[in-house]
């Protein structure tokens, strides 16, 4: 079974994690075909919305 770390998390294709391009903000594995792509842009997009979802600041 592959983790995060061997598959695009772009696309879902295998890569290899020693030798594999990492997204600078995320720090994900992302494959030669999807770095730099709208694809790419998408998919940041979405993941950072899914991080902020249920997030309540404690700030007063």
């Amino acid at each position: 079974m592959n983790d995060f770390s061997s598959v695009c998390f772009v696309c879902g294709h295998p890569v290899d994690p020693s030798d594999s391009l990492k997204n600078e903000e995320l720090n994900l594995p992302v494959c030669m075909e999807c770095r730099g792509s709208e694809r790419e842009k998408q998919a940041i997009s979405e993941l950072r919305d899914g991080m902020a979802e249920g997030f309540v600041c404690g700030c007063i």
